[in-house]
This record gives C-alpha cells, structure tokens and sequence, in this order.
C-alpha cells in the first residue's frame, strides 16, 4: 500500500542567507529573507517518488523569514505558532496537500556566528507533512502532535527524527471505502480513512468557513465566476481561509473541474503574477499591497468582509435555478428562519427539508448536504443535456440545440451565463470524461437526474455506509512503554543528522560567509574622517575602496574554490560571487 505521508520537511533559514529582493547576507530584523528547505525525511538519495517541489520553500513560507530577538511569549499572540494548510498544483495538474506549523525557533549558533547575527536571535521555521491526499484533517493532526511532543517537558520516549522516519515510511493510504487506517505517534492515537470512490469526491475539510465569510448572494457569484472561469483573487488576513474556502468552492462545482492556474496561498512576492491574461484562482493575504497593479477584470473576493468587487460584469445564475438555488442554501443556512411561519405539526405541517442535525453546530452531514444542494442545481440546469451528446470523433455537444430547447421551456432567450458556461474549459473537459467508461459508471450527476425522474430521494444516489471498514492497525515494534527507558527533550526543533558531505558543505558556506564578513569589515574604514570632504571625491573614493574590496575578496574566495574543487565545493550562490 502506497503511504499517505509523502515527506515530513522542514523549512526556514539555512546556510545561505539572502533577502528576498537577492540581496546576501544578514541585513538586519524587519527585512524578509528567503526560506530554504533544511531538512527532509526520506533522504534527498531516496528514489521512492519524486523529491519535494523546488517552490515548497517559498510556498509554505509565504512572507519570506523574518528574525526576532525572542521567542514564543505566551502574553503576544504574534509569537505564537500558526497551523494551516496549502495546495500545490503540478505541471500535469496533480496536486500536493501540505500541513504547516510555522513557528519562531532559535537561529543555528554556526550561522549566526558567520553572519555575525545577534546572540541568542529567533527566525521563522516551518516544519510540514506532505501528502498526495486530500486528508487534510489527518497531515494537521499528526503534524500537530510531532510538534507538541517536540516541546513537551516530559519529553519522548525515542529521538524526534525516528518517530518522523517510522511515522512517514510506514502508515499507509487507507483503501477508500473499506480500510480505516489506525497508528500513533508517542502515546497519542490517530485514526485515518478516505470514502467509497462511487460517492462524491474526497472533502476532507469543513464547508463553514465559506458560508461563514460570505453571505448566500456573495457565495453564489463567486461560485458562478468560478464556473465562468473568471480570474479570481481571495483576501484574507489567515491562510487557513485561503486554502479551505478555494478548496470548497472547488467541491461545489462538481462535477466540474477547475482547470486553469490555482494557488490557494500565494507567496507575497509573486504578487504581479494576479496581472496575468489567463484564468486563475489565487489567495492572497490581506496584508499585501496590490495597489500599484491594473486588477482590469480581477474579481476579488475580500473574505474578511464579505465584499467582492470586479470591473467586469458577473452574469447572474438564469431563473428559475437563481431562486431555486438560493432557497435550498437559506434553508440549509437558516432553518428556523425560512419555516418560523410553517406549521410545526397536524395534518398542514410542513416536512423538514433537512431532518438530520440541522440544529446542531455545523458538521460532516452540512457538508454533504450542501454539497447535495448545488449537484441539484446542475441537474436542473442542465436538464435533458445528455440528449445534445453528439457521439462522433470530437464528442460534441450540440450547444446551440440546447439552448433552444431551454428557450422554449423558459420562455427566455439564451441566458449570457448559460452561454459562457457551455463554452467553457470546465465544460468540454466534462464531456471528455464521460467517454471514459469509468466516470460514466460513476457520474452522479446522471445519477441525480435520474433518480429525480423516477421520484427518488436524491440522497440515495450516494454509497450507502452498511459495512464497517476494516481496521488496520500500525504500532511501532521498537516504541518504548511510556514511562520507562530514557526521554528525549528538546529546547528548539532538532535538525536530522547530516551526512559528512552535507556538513563539510554547510561548513563551506559558512566559512566564506564569514571570511567575507570579516574580510569586509576590516578593509571598510570606520571613521569619515579618511574620506574626503568633497562630497564628490568623497563618493568617488568610496566607490573605489568597495570596488577594491571586492577584487580583493574575489581573489581570496577563486583561491579557496580552487582548493576545494567545483564539484564539491562551494554552492552555486557563492560560485555566481567568485566567478
């Protein structure tokens, strides 16, 4: 069975240090410098799957790394750790699921001493589980665990990097509808698995953040410019938001697909990619100024108010599916609201819509439900399509015949939404699909359209959940009893133990980090007073001396370069100063 976890890795400042505008070196607290990826679990040499993406550093990182003079202070909420997810999108469309536990941890004594960096200084790290599945609450789960046994006073009871190694080679991907997955990490037990693949597609994730940010008009045009492929940028000041209303409104579109650029969490210096011609869907906090950008066209959807402002008109939903499907989410929403007229028993009464928990805090069976509710909206707007199929070498769809037969059932002219929606990528990569015998076994939406015909309840159109899955169970053949044997404790997340290769290059690094430091310190004179007064002559020597320095320092790094030899040498970084 493949694992869930993928890689456990760890994120922040390593041995090169560069700001994110390119500049080297330590410059001070207040400027963002570039995250590195420091340590991973498999090892770079492994060959199980592909390594980490190149951008996970920066993407888990956002702002960049920042340094403090302390640490976590349990009296500012600023120093304390921040948990959330984000979503990769590859070159073939696949994507990466990563749970992040951002937090301030003690900068590495060697590279605060090359840099000369204040005693005693904290930065951002970021460690993370990365996952080919959507299980989200699972990666946050065990992340979160590592971390607190990392820093727990009673400590644990093998070293941290061994739990990581046991917990990411050995927990497997629960077989979707029959395996529930149980293992622990220390004395804490976790549970893990994944639905019947004929049901709706893996949500492992609340839908209340999306109805709780917009209202039901707000939520319904961005859905419709979801489905109108619009570009489209989220603003929320907690990245958590970002990521879990994109993935929602991505569920809510089923079975449609988004196909175009998707970044739930967008690295604040990316900023000018939301300038970009093409259809996208990205997130982007709240703090990052994007006034100096066109945004012609941009919806931008501010979910901290429950705002959405775009310069290009949003075709509204054609009726009556707009009133239809706003009804349903209200009901959903606000029950006791739209049925407090309604009477409650006797022969008028009228039947709950739904009778399951509605009056209980929100929870998996809202979800469903209102995953339900916009299934239903397809169904009806896209009543009879099967029937302008026409099965030939392309697979089209006869648009233009179907929106006359909707014409006619509506007495109303094609509707510019259904216009834009029948033309879109989503659209066509449906129809494509359904050519494969699988997706047509599994569609739900036929499935839906059929059933209301027959007068069926449409929630019987899911996999019934009769069968108890089988439980797997992982233990650790080497874990300790609690209590007994030696505690491990940690005062900062430990690194993994290092190759000799990847030691003498981090010492490389350093080294010449700090012989320039030195180097430059020494040659720069300290007092005004050796520079001329002459404002002109005085930037005119000033630009010698630096431009002699450098001569100098180029001249002393080629012949330690030398030395150690290209191919083992130096990293690219100080190759581009020597060179």
């Amino acid at each position: 069975m493949a694992p869930i976890f993928e890689y456990f890795v760890v994120c922040g400042i390593g041995p090169e240090i560069r700001t994110l505008d390119g500049n080297k070196g330590f410059h001070g607290t207040g400027i963002m410098y570039l995250p590195s990826l420091l340590d991973q679990y498999p090892p770079l040499n492994h060959s199980l799957y592909p390594p980490p993406p190149p951008q996970l550093p920066t993407c888990v990182l956002p702002a960049g790394v920042e340094f403090y003079p302390l640490g976590f202070d349990s009296s500012d909420a600023l120093t304390f750790p921040r948990s959330y997810p984000i979503v990769l999108t590859e070159g073939d469309g696949s994507k990466i699921y990563v749970s992040c536990i951002a937090f301030r941890d003690p900068v590495s004594e060697d590279i605060a001493e090359a840099y000369h960096i204040p005693a005693n200084s904290f930065a951002d790290k970021c460690i993370c589980l990365v996952s080919r599945s959507p299980s989200f609450r699972v990666l946050r789960n065990a992340l979160e665990e590592l971390f607190a046994l990392c820093f727990s006073e009673s400590g644990s009871s093998k070293p941290l990097w061994d739990i990581i190694a046991y917990l990411v080679s050995n927990v497997p991907l629960p077989t979707p509808g029959k395996d529930r997955v149980l293992f622990a990490i220390d004395n804490c037990l976790l549970s893990v698995e994944a639905p019947p693949k004929d049901g709706l597609a893996h949500a492992d994730i609340s839908f209340q953040p999306l109805v709780q940010c917009l209202d039901v008009d707000n939520l319904i045009i961005l859905f419709t410019a979801v489905l109108l492929e619009r570009r489209i940028l989220l603003r929320s000041n907690k990245y958590s938001i970002l990521t879990l209303v994109s993935e929602a409104i991505c569920h809510l579109i089923y079975p449609f697909r988004w196909q175009h650029v998707y970044i739930p969490l967008l690295f604040f210096s990316g900023v000018d990619y939301i300038d970009a011609p093409t259809p996208y869907m990205m997130g982007l906090h709240s703090g990052v100024d994007t006034s100096n950008l066109a945004m012609d066209g941009v919806v931008v959807v501010d979910l901290e108010y429950n705002r959405i402002t775009t310069s290009e008109e949003i075709p509204p939903i054609p009726e009556p599916e707009l009133s239809s499907l706003r009804g349903e989410i209200m009901k959903l929403l606000y029950p006791n609201v739209i049925g407090i007229d309604h009477m409650k028993a006797g022969p008028y009464s009228v039947p709950e819509q739904y009778p399951k928990g509605h009056n209980k805090p929100w929870g998996e069976d809202h979800d469903l439900q209102l995953r339900l509710v916009f299934l239903k909206f397809f169904a009806s707007l896209l009543s009879g399509y099967r029937n302008f199929i026409e099965i030939s070498a392309n697979h089209v769809f006869n648009t233009q015949a179907f929106l006359k037969k909707r014409s006619r059932s509506t007495n109303q002219p094609p509707e510019p939404m259904m216009v834009q929606f029948l033309d879109s990528h989503g659209f066509m990569d449906y129809l494509e699909r359904g050519m494969s015998s699988d997706e047509n076994n599994n569609n739900l939406l036929d499935k839906l359209q059929d059933a209301i015909g027959r007068g069926q309840n449409p929630i019987s159109i899911f996999p019934s959940n009769t069968a108890e899955p089988e439980i797997i169970t992982i233990s650790d053949p080497d874990g300790k009893i609690s209590g007994s044997g030696a505690k491990y404790t940690y005062d900062r997340f430990p690194s993994n133990i290092r190759t000799e290769e990847q030691e003498e290059k981090r010492k490389q690094i350093l080294a010449a980090a700090s012989g320039a430091f030195e180097y430059s310190g020494k040659h720069m004179p300290s007092s005004p007073s050796f520079l001329p007064k002459d404002p002109m002559e005085r930037a005119a020597e000033r630009d010698r001396m630096v431009l002699d320095i450098k001569v100098k320092l180029q001249t002393q790094l080629r012949a330690q370069f030398r030395e150690v030899g290209p191919e083992e040498g130096l990293c690219k970084d100080v190759r581009d100063l020597v060179l």
